[in-house]
């Protein structure tokens, strides 16, 4: 049995998955030249297909990070007030390092949140299903697999990789990023998983979510386009983190921007966006905060070494939790895009000395495809396990 995976997120991936091992790995943008290159419903056809010739497989499966979301139309008072929206923008980038709510912002520059500054209208067209489709058909192919999984596939790849896959050993598997799947789009629209804690028993078990924290931070305003919604109230109904259980899953709701996104919009506002996706440059700069360089003391390095250690008591919260979940399991694999943090990797091995982490080797988007093809082996080996 032979699976092609595909992850259509940024950092496009192709993985083959041939008798229950992951056979072949192709990055798109390796291939384009074009670093974390994406594809969109304009240009979805994938030149690593017909580079490497790959011939149809048994079964495909996608995956991506979830295109659903809204649309943002600008009044023509905001087009106007471009210095207001400058300041938005500014004060937006700096509060995300203290995590301060977003309606300190609109107090600070005295917007009234009656006003509808803003109209917002949902996004009809599915753009994830154009790509897939359009995916399908260079490999003629009518039926696949598209479930919108993120953080279930980083878990997945991570496990793979680890010494405890081959071993049967069981795992803790947190997965965080800049934000994944909206896996309650029908009841709570625009809230991005972006922390996730996994149990895995085993690789013929599927990975137990035990707690997650979801955000719609992204849907309110970022570092680029500082917009925010007319209905602030309906998006801010949590005006501090709301924290229930949705299908037996302990599970907070936020505005907060996740760890990756406050790294990501930070780079932006110290004017790395030039450089393309970015957070990794302030992650770098964090290393020197104080130290003169060419006897200068940059301000910059300073602001980044407070989003680090930010990050550093926050994952480590997340850490302790999924520890007490799990009293008996020692062994943590971390993955999503956080993780490539390895500053901070190396301070959780400081703070936590009793247990043993392994940081997933392919924590960018480009691993979720080899989650999907394991997530989709299981499930039809169960399903013929079962029909036997």
């Amino acid at each position: 049995m032979e699976i092609l995976a595909v992850n259509t997120s940024h950092d496009t991936s192709i993985v083959t998955f041939h008798d229950g091992e992951v056979t072949n790995v192709f990055e798109e943008a390796r291939h384009r030249r074009d670093k974390h290159w994406t594809p969109s419903p304009d240009e979805a056809e994938l030149i690593t297909l017909s580079q490497r010739g790959l011939h149809k497989p048994d079964h495909l499966v996608f995956t991506s990070f979830d295109r659903r979301g809204l649309d943002f139309t600008f009044s023509d008072e905001v087009r106007q007030d471009r210095l207001l929206a400058r300041d938005i923008i500014g004060a937006f980038a700096q509060t995300q390092l203290t995590r301060t709510r977003i309606e300190e912002i609109m107090e600070d520059f005295n917007v009234d949140k009656d006003n509808p500054r803003i109209s917002v209208q949902e996004n009809n067209i599915d753009a994830d299903e154009i790509i897939n489709h359009a995916i399908a058909s260079q490999l003629e192919m009518d039926e696949y697999v598209f479930d919108l999984e993120h953080h279930l596939y980083h878990a997945e790849c991570g496990y793979y990789f680890s010494p405890w896959y081959d071993k049967n050993e069981d795992v803790i598997a947190i997965t965080w990023d800049g934000g994944g799947a909206q896996r309650h789009h029908s009841t709570h629209p625009n809230y991005q998983e972006i922390e996730s804690i996994y149990y895995i028993q085993g690789k013929e078990t599927e990975p137990k979510l035990q707690w997650q924290r979801l955000s719609n931070s992204r849907s309110l305003g970022d570092a680029k386009g500082g917009t925010f919604d007319n209905e602030l109230e309906s998006c801010l109904h949590c005006p501090e983190d709301l924290e229930t259980t949705i299908e037996g899953v302990p599970t907070v709701f936020t505005s907060q921007p996740s760890m990756g996104m406050n790294f990501s919009n930070l780079s932006a506002a110290l004017g790395c966006e030039k450089m393309g996706r970015a957070p990794g440059k302030v992650m770098g700069m964090a290393s020197y905060a104080g130290v003169p360089i060419m006897d200068k003391v940059h301000t910059r390095h300073t602001v980044a070494q407070r989003c680090e250690l930010d990050a550093l008591e926050h994952s480590c919260d997340i850490i302790q939790r999924a520890l007490d979940m799990n009293p008996d399991c020692k062994r943590i694999v971390l993955s999503g895009g956080y993780s490539l943090n390895c500053t901070n990797n190396y301070k959780y091995m400081e703070r936590f000395p009793e247990v043993t982490f392994f940081v997933d080797p392919a924590a960018s988007d480009a691993g979720t495809a080899v989650g999907a093809s394991l997530n989709l082996a299981r499930l039809l080996n169960n399903e013929t396990g079962e029909s036997e």
